[in-house]
């Protein structure tokens, strides 16, 4: 009896914590209209750069970087203000990190480029692209510390199909990932585009329209249903995700992995696929043969990042 009643008290108490955590999900949807990262983001974000340490300043150059770097890739509205705000942000940082007499790594003299594009696009208007002629050329022969230093983020692609026994390579090496307990739970849905045309350097470079232009797209989905774990499908979504990008390069293509889960339409898409309620689409890899390529002196340099323990 006493057993009997402390499994209900048990399952009743789980009941209650995912109808609290329902709520809490439809309050910051519907009500306040940011969940509770993004607050922390935004909150992080708004700390003057005078007040913020080596490592967040650092953070902040690397990811207004990006935001101006996607804005200049498209072709600029005369009077529009897109992608001003990074840029005043961007450019603050960037003389923090200077004033500081800080060490002038990579992803500083990238930052400065990007900046040196956004005046460019805002005297022409025209996409700040650095086309295909700088691409190196790989292949399944080339050494593998060229192509994991050489994976780049592409958004835009050549009208040129993908051949399938590429991407039949591409999904073969995906199987090859680790995984957390060896539970390899992952789906790949494979969607291609039959109307590449659509692929014109004009076009946008956010994630929905990636997802319309993309010569081809692999959407990596995680069973859920095995995880007593809280972070590791996406976990195992991030490891499969970079091993199939560095296929991808490897075989001369790029594109762009792309975050799903809260701000995808799951529901939609496990309707149109038929997908199961227990899986969940945590990133997408739109690739194909680029077109362009983004700088890629913008990494983190080791000292900065290697902390080694006695």
């Amino acid at each position: 009896m006493l057993k009997t009643l402390k499994s209900f008290i048990k399952q009743s108490l789980f009941e209650l914590c995912k109808g609290l955590e329902s709520l809490s999900t439809l309050i910051q949807k519907k009500v306040l209209h940011q969940n509770l990262p993004q607050r922390r983001a935004e909150l992080t974000r708004a700390i003057p750069v005078q007040k913020m340490d080596q490592d967040l300043l650092a953070m902040l150059i690397r990811w207004q970087g990006h935001q101006v770097e996607k804005s200049v890739r498209n072709k600029r509205e005369p009077g529009t203000t897109h992608g001003q705000d990074a840029m005043l942000r961007l450019s603050a940082a960037v003389n923090e990190w200077h004033r500081r007499e800080y060490a002038q790594r990579d992803f500083i003299h990238w930052a400065e480029d990007n900046l040196k594009d956004y005046e460019r696009w805002l005297e022409t208007n025209e996409p700040q692209l650095h086309h295909e002629s700088e691409l190196p050329i790989y292949n399944q022969q080339s050494p593998v510390w060229e192509v994991l230093t050489n994976r780049v983020s592409t958004r835009f692609w050549k009208p040129i199909s993908v051949e399938d026994d590429k991407i039949a390579k591409i999904l073969h090496a995906a199987t090859y990932a680790p995984t957390s307990c060896n539970r390899q739970t992952w789906k790949f849905y494979v969607s291609k585009n039959r109307d590449l045309e659509q692929n014109s350097l004009d076009s946008g470079s956010c994630n929905s329209a990636l997802r319309t232009k993309a010569p081809v797209g692999i959407h990596i989905m995680i069973d859920n249903r095995l995880y007593p774990e809280f972070f590791a499908p996406a976990e195992d979504a991030g490891i499969v995700g970079l091993q199939i990008s560095l296929a991808a390069t490897s075989l001369g293509l790029a594109g762009c992995l792309m975050y799903g889960v809260e701000n995808f339409d799951q529901e939609s898409f496990r309707k149109e696929f038929g997908i199961p309620s227990y899986c969940t689409m945590y990133l997408s890899y739109m690739f194909g043969y680029p077109a362009e390529r983004t700088m890629t002196l913008k990494r983190a340099h080791p000292e900065d990042t290697a902390i080694f323990i006695d």
